[in-house]
C-alpha cells in the first residue's frame, strides 16, 4: 500500500469552522441588552427625643422596569395594624399616613412589603388609595439586596424597590406614629448585557464538541503520520534489496547491424521507442528486452515484466517480502540461471567483430557452451557473452 504525505493539521481553521456549524444549526438564544436605573431616596424625620431633624439621603433603591423614571415625593403612609402584614396585597387595604389624617389630598408613598402576591396587585392596591409612588423593600434573605420588578399595567404611578434594612427602619417609624417625608429622585443609568442560561449551555456545548473533534483529528492526524513514518521506511529498505537483485540482470549495449535486434524495427515496451545503437538495454529471465533507464525503475515498483507480467523477483531465485522464511541465494547462482538466455551478445569493444549473434527466437532451444565474463561497471554487472 502506498501512503501520500498528509498535510498538516489546521486546528484553528477546524475549530473555528465547527463552531460556525453548530451556530448556523443550531437555533441560538440571543441575548440583549438589559438596562435598569437606580433611585435616589431620601428622608427625614423628627426625632421625638432630640427634637432634631434626622436626614439620609442613599442611591440605594432601583426603579421599576415599567415605573417612569421620574421623582416624587411625599409622607410615607404603610399598611394599617389590622391588616394582615405589611404586604398590602388585599384590595381593600388601608394605609396609615401618620400626621396626615389618613386619607388626604396631600401626597404620600406608600411603603409595603414584598412577597404575598404580585408587584403589580401590590401597586393598583395603593394606586386605588391615590398613592403618588409605591415603595416595595426587599424580603429579609436578601439583606442589602434589590431585584428587577416587573408590573406592567400599573399606569403612570412611580415605583421602586429598596433595602430589607431600609425597608424596616422606615416602616418602624411610621408604626411609632413618627412622620417620615420621603423624596424619589433618579439615580444611575446602569446597561449590562444579559446572557440567558440557555445561551450559556449552547457554547459550552459548542466549545466542548469542538474540543473533541480537534483532539480526534489530532489523534487521527499523528497515527497516519506514525504509519507513514514506518511504511517509508519499510519502503525504502525493500526497494534497496529489490535494487540489488535488479542489479543481477544482464545488460548488453546494441550494435547497429548485429543479428538479433532490428534496431529499426524492435522497440522498448516501456517507453515505446525503438532501439538505437550504443542503448543499453536490460535483458530480462524471460528473454525480453528493454531500455535499461525505463525498465529499472518498472521493475522497483512492480517486480514484473512489463510485457509477459513474469515476477522477474521470484524468476532470478529471490523471494517477497511475504516469504521471508526463504534465504536468498548467492550472486553466483542468480548468474548461472541468467546465463540461460540464449542470448550471443556483441562486445562493445570497436576491434572485436561485428559477428556476434543475438538470441534465437525459440525459447525451448539451450546453450550448451558459452563463456561468461562480467565487469563491475557503477555497482552493475554487464554479462558479455561470447559464443
Amino acid at each position: 500500500m502506498a501512503w501520500r504525505r498528509l498535510p498538516k493539521p489546521n486546528i484553528q481553521a477546524r475549530g473555528a469552522l465547527v463552531l460556525l456549524v453548530l451556530v448556523v444549526c443550531v437555533p441560538v438564544t440571543r441575548g440583549r441588552a438589559f438596562e435598569w436605573y437606580s433611585a435616589r431616596v431620601s428622608t427625614a424625620y423628627l426625632d421625638p427625643q432630640t427634637n432634631l431633624t434626622v436626614r439620609s439621603v442613599s442611591e440605594s433603591g432601583r426603579f421599576g422596569e415599567h415605573s417612569p423614571k421620574e421623582g416624587a415625593q411625599g409622607l410615607v403612609g404603610v399598611p394599617r395594624a389590622p391588616d394582615l402584614h405589611s404586604e398590602g396585597c388585599a384590595p381593600d387595604t388601608r394605609f396609615h399616613v401618620p400626621a396626615s389624617g389618613g386619607q388626604s389630598a396631600a401626597p404620600w408613598v406608600a411603603l409595603v412589603a414584598r412577597g404575598g402576591c404580585t408587584f403589580k396587585d401590590k401597586v393598583l392596591v395603593a394606586a386605588r388609595r391615590n398613592a403618588s409612588a409605591v415603595v416595595i423593600y426587599n424580603e429579609e434573605r436578601f439583606g442589602n439586596q434589590t431585584a428587577p420588578m416587573s408590573h406592567a399595567g400599573t399606569g403612570n404611578i412611580v415605583v421602586i424597590m429598596i433595602s430589607y434594612p431600609k425597608g424596616r427602619e422606615i416602616l418602624d417609624l411610621v408604626q411609632k406614629g413618627i412622620p417620615v417625608k420621603m423624596a424619589i429622585g433618579i439615580g444611575t443609568r446602569h446597561v449590562q448585557e444579559f446572557i440567558s442560561g440557555q445561551s450559556v449551555v449552547f457554547v459550552a456545548i459548542a466549545f466542548i464538541t469542538m474540543m473533541i473533534i480537534s483532539l480526534a483529528w489530532l489523534i487521527f492526524y499523528y497515527i497516519q503520520r506514525f504509519l507513514y513514518t514506518g511504511s517509508q521506511f519499510g519502503n525504502q529498505t525493500h526497494r534497496k534489496e529489490t535494487k540489488k537483485v535488479i542489479s543481477q540482470l544482464l545488460l548488453h549495449t546494441v550494435k547497429r547491424g548485429e543479428k538479433g535486434i532490428d534496431v529499426d524495427a524492435e522497440n522498448c515496451a516501456v517507453c515505446i521507442e525503438n532501439f538505437k545503437a550504443k542503448d543499453v538495454v536490460r535483458i530480462l529471465p524471460c528473454k525480453h528486452i528493454f531500455h535499461r533507464t525505463c525498465i529499472d525503475p518498472w521493475l522497483l515498483d512492480h517486480r514484473t515484466c512489463p510485457m509477459c507480467k513474469l515476477d522477474v523477483i521470484k524468476a532470478l531465485g529471490y523471494w517477497g517480502e511475504h516469504e521471508d522464511e526463504q534465504e536468498m541465494p548467492t550472486p553466483e547462482s542468480t548468474l548461472g540461471s541468467v546465463s540461460a538466455t540464449n542470448l550471443s551478445v556483441a562486445l562493445p569493444d570497436e576491434d572485436r567483430s561485428d559477428g556476434s549473434n543475438l538470441p534465437s527466437s525459440s525459447t525451448d532451444e539451450s546453450v550448451t557452451q558459452c563463456n561468461v565474463s562480467f565487469k563491475d561497471s557503477a555497482g552493475e554487472n554487464t554479462a558479455l557473452l561470447v559464443v
